[in-house]
Order: C-alpha cells, then sequence, then structure tokens
C-alpha cells in the first residue's frame, strides 16, 4: 500500500494504522483543502472479453468498454459468481499497488437512454452492484473507494434500501451522485436534491460531477457547482480533459463565485484519460469529451498514411505527453483561482498499451500536481491492514503470546485455521486477547 510524505504534514494512504477505516482515510483526503487527492479507476472487465462486443457504457460519460486486461474498477458484469468478481478485483489490486492513491473510483453502469441522438459505440451491458464489488475491494486492498450511483433510475424506496445497505452492510462512505443523463426523460427515482438529503442524513458524504463543456456552452456550470454544494456536495470530479480552455474558465468562476458568496470552493477533481487509438478516440468524443482537432492530429497524427505509419505506442507517449502538459497549464492558469484540486486518472480502453499508459500518467501527473505545492515530498510503502476484523484480532492475540519468549513457538496463526498448542497466558495477556476478540467480532457483527 502506497503512502506519501507531503513535508510538512504526513499522509499515510491507504490507512496507516491497523484499525483505521479505508473509509475514513479516503473521506478525511476528499475533504481536506489543504492537500491534493488522488483517485485511479478503470472501466473495463476481462470478463466482457470473450464477447463478440465486449464493451460497456456508464453513467457520467467518461468510462468504458470491456477489456483484455487482468484488472478492473468497474463492476464486473451482472451474473459473474462471486469468485471470479474476487478473482478480478485481486487482480486489479496487484496491478494498481504500486500508485499512491487515496482510493479507488467505482461506477455505476448504466443504459443512459436518451443521453445523445448519436449512435452507441458499445452495447450497454448490466453489471454488478457497485457498492458490493467497492466493498470487495476495500477488504481486499485496506483502501477507499468512490461509489458513483446514478440515484434516478430506481424508485425511492429501492434506491433507499441499495443506501442502507452500502453503508451498514458494505461500510461505504463516499458517494458520487448523479441525476438522469437526459433532461427531456422522466425518471422515477429520487431527485438530486432528495437524493444528497438521504446521503446526509446517514452521516455519509457524496460528491458530484462537473463537466466543463457544458460550462463552455452554456456559461452557468460554476453556479451548478455553487447550489450542489450548497446541497452538501463536498467534491466534484471532472469529466476527462483533453481541452484546458473550458476548465480554465470554469476554475476561476467558480473560485470568483464563492468569494463573492463569502464561501470556501470545494474541491475538484481533475479527470485523464489516455488515448493511442482511432476507435479509443471515437469513444472519448463520444461521451462528449471536447479533443480540438490539433490535440487529436498531434495523437493519432494527421493525414491517412502518417496514421498508418505511425505505432499505437507511439500515439498513446504522445497522448500522455499532452495530458500532462495540460494539468501544467491548468495549476500555473487557476492558481489564483482559490479552488483546491486533486487529480483522478481512468483507462477507456481495452488495448494494451492504453491500459498500460494510465498507469504511467497516474505516476506523471501525481508528480506534476504535488511540485506544483512547492513543498518537499515522497512516496514510500507501508504494511497493509488486515481485510477483515477477525484478521485484526488474531493479529493482537498473537503480539500477545509472542511478549514472552517462551511463548513463541508454540502456536502458529493463520487466516483460516489456528493450531491449538498448550500454551501459558498470564492473566494480564488473557484479558488482551479477549478484549481484541470480542472488540474484532463485534465490528464484523456490526458489518
Amino acid at each position: 500500500v502506497a503512502a506519501m510524505d507531503f513535508g510538512i504534514a504526513r499522509r499515510d494512504t491507504g490507512g496507516a494504522s491497523a484499525l483505521e477505516r479505508p473509509t475514513a482515510s479516503l473521506m478525511q483526503a476528499l475533504l481536506d483543502p489543504m492537500r491534493p487527492t488522488f483517485l485511479f479507476g478503470t472501466v473495463y472487465t476481462r470478463r466482457l472479453a470473450r464477447l463478440k462486443h465486449p464493451a460497456m457504457c456508464v453513467t457520467l460519460g467518461n468510462h468504458s468498454p470491456g477489456t483484455r486486461s487482468p484488472a478492473v474498477c468497474s463492476p464486473p458484469r451482472d451474473g459473474t459468481s462471486m469468485e471470479a468478481a474476487v478473482d478480478i478485483g485481486e487482480k486489479f489490486i496487484a496491478r494498481s499497488r504500486a500508485l499512491a492513491t487515496d482510493g479507488f473510483i467505482v461506477y455505476d453502469i448504466q443504459d443512459e437512454a436518451g443521453r445523445t441522438q448519436d449512435a452507441r459505440p458499445f452495447p450497454f451491458m448490466k453489471t454488478l452492484d457497485p457498492a458490493e464489488y467497492g466493498a470487495l475491494l476495500q477488504r481486499r486492498s485496506g483502501k477507499g473507494t468512490v461509489i458513483y450511483k446514478c440515484v434516478v433510475e430506481a424508485d425511492n424506496q429501492t434506491f433507499d434500501h441499495w443506501l442502507d445497505n452500502a453503508i451498514s452492510r458494505h461500510d461505504h462512505r463516499c458517494f458520487n451522485l448523479v441525476g438522469g443523463a437526459s433532461s427531456s426523460v422522466s425518471y422515477t427515482g429520487p431527485t438530486m436534491p432528495d437524493a444528497a438529503e438521504k446521503v446526509l442524513s446517514r452521516s455519509a458524504a457524496f460528491g458530484c460531477v462537473t463537466i466543463a463543456e457544458r460550462h463552455a456552452k452554456k456559461g452557468t456550470e460554476h453556479t451548478s457547482l455553487l447550489r450542489k454544494s450548497e446541497m452538501g456536495a463536498k467534491w466534484f470530479i471532472s469529466q476527462a480533459i483533453y481541452d484546458t480552455a473550458a476548465t480554465v474558465k470554469l476554475l476561476h468562476e467558480y473560485g470568483a463565485l464563492c468569494r463573492y458568496k463569502n464561501v470556501p470552493p470545494v474541491k475538484v477533481i481533475l479527470t485523464f484519460a489516455p488515448c493511442g487509438r482511432e476507435k479509443t478516440m471515437k469513444f472519448i468524443k463520444w461521451l462528449g469529451v471536447h479533443v480540438p482537432a490539433e490535440v487529436e492530429t498531434k495523437i493519432l497524427g494527421g493525414s491517412p498514411e502518417e496514421r498508418k505509419e505511425r505505432s499505437k505506442e507511439q500515439n498513446v507517449k504522445e497522448s500522455v505527453n499532452i495530458l500532462c502538459d495540460c494539468l501544467r497549464t491548468i495549476l500555473a492558469a487557476t492558481g489564483s483561482a482559490g479552488v483546491p484540486l486533486g487529480v483522478s486518472v481512468e483507462s477507456v480502453s481495452i488495448f494494451r498499451e492504453e491500459i498500460d499508459a494510465a498507469h504511467d500518467l497516474f505516476t506523471k501527473l501525481q508528480a506534476i500536481m504535488l511540485d506544483s505545492n512547492g513543498a518537499p515530498w515522497k512516496v514510500k510503502w507501508v504494511y497493509a491492514v488486515f481485510s477483515t476484523a477477525e484478521e485484526r484480532a488474531i493479529r493482537v492475540a498473537h503480539a500477545a503470546t509472542s511478549a514472552a519468549p517462551e511463548l513463541q513457538a508454540p502456536a502458529t496463526l493463520t487466516r483460516k485455521r489456528t493450531k491449538v498448542a498448550e500454551i501459558s497466558l498470564s492473566e494480564n495477556q488473557i484479558v488482551q486477547v479477549l478484549l481484541a476478540l470480542a472488540v474484532g467480532f463485534l465490528i464484523g457483527a456490526h458489518r
């Protein structure tokens, strides 16, 4: 599990304490305006690779088709067994362990009927519940997850049941609420203000989505950010960025509006997604991301002959360089806006070189963001927390029995089974073991 040291205030991403909940650690990172937040998410699943059209379409627009990669942060397709879901999640965690993230994003995959009149490049495919899959990632990685939830697709009672289950059973506390894909469609679920009130009444936190392209067209996105923050939104996650002008304008006008209203701006997490193929570029643009013509030419080439000559690896490398320049431009242009920022990187591809590029892009953007703060920082790795309350109790018990030299050899404690041995404990050690076990089982029962 990666940890970061920012020079002044130490931050152990993923939980430095064995008793610290991953959700609490992630929420603290999201709510802290003094340091950037770093999130990572991919929206593809290897289980879909067997299909003729391995693809998914997601709620917000900045998410992706199926996969050939052994890693995923969007839920596997509906009907996937728990054993297979665990296998997929563990491969994602193993691949992402070297990234110094505050947590992962798990997307809510929806049909998005009426979002656009353009033909969908990939067919829609239903997936497992994001709260259930996110809980698996939390247990296995020790890191919290931001759960995307489209609030309007179900009725009020169904949403209440889902939210109660996500919080009480899966211990989620960070949600990203998404409204309807189109204002012309009639929905049965709660409105955004109603959903926000439901989340806050359960002592959880939520963020929303911001799309700079909407601000470029309508010029009202900054007022939407303020309105949603007044509803209780504590952060915003942007759509994938390829055009810096709209983002810079939005951040400046949002910061100015907050100063005028005398309220602190909430954190805006900037999302970036690498691209090295025409197919991926087409999908990104279908999702509503504005890619300037000159940027597309730099990535893919100009003439058909040039596009054929260039390799996919060259293209995606150019894409990574362009996105790094995008972040530098945004940071340099919005330093006076007063809006706290973070970074999210996601893969929107089924192709290996673009998936690898997402990991490379994350480390580069993180370094750029931290360097811009002007304070020393470093990345280091710390021992991961145990994934269950029972394992934590066993660890404490093992520490107690290891205190006396004569007790070190006889007992072997493992995750699944404890060998029985004749050991002699002091009264104080027995009390410590019993208390640790009791606390562990109570926490497990509460979850």
